[in-house]
């Protein structure tokens, strides 16, 4: 039994030696997750950054997509109030009651083939006629004042328009 007799020192002793290596071990796992926890604060800085700029790219994206879209809408305002003013603009019934009497004139020539050599008669009547009456002072008159068009044409527009 005097092989296997256990003194109090080799027992100090030992715990020490055990002490030793579990604080060595400690301090080795202490290290590793204060570099394993500066990883994840360097990685979370760099995500950081990483939204900062992604969030600066959408938001200059969105404010060049929300110019434009003022400027197409401004553009839209001014295109319809070009076309209220075209369509209020004088002499724009005129041109309808003549593109009415062109269509009608064409549908003559279609259906009635014996109507183009009157039409082209009376056309040329009318335009001596005309010429007739622009010559001189009082066509000059007429011209400066503008007479208002005749009845007739007047209400054609407004039965059009209704």
């Amino acid at each position: 039994m005097d092989n296997l007799s256990f003194s109090f020192s080799s027992l100090m002793i030992g715990l020490a030696v055990g002490l030793l290596l579990c604080i060595v071990v400690w301090i080795q796992a202490r290290i590793r997750n204060k570099m394993l926890i500066k990883s994840y604060v360097e990685e979370n800085e760099h995500l950081k950054n990483h939204l900062n700029t992604q969030m600066n790219i959408s938001a200059k994206g969105t404010e060049a997509v929300q110019k434009e879209l003022l400027d197409q809408r401004r553009t839209i305002d001014n295109l319809k109030s070009t076309v209220s003013v075209l369509k209020e603009k004088p002499g724009r019934d005129k041109l309808h009651v003549l593109y009415v009497y062109d269509k009608a004139i064409h549908i003559m020539f279609e259906k009635h083939p014996g109507f183009a050599t009157m039409w082209a008669g009376v056309l040329k009547e009318a335009e001596a006629e005309i010429e007739k009456t622009e010559s001189g002072f009082l066509p000059l008159i007429r011209r400066v004042f503008k007479p208002s068009p005749p009845p007739l044409l007047i209400k054609s527009i407004k039965s059009g328009e209704e």
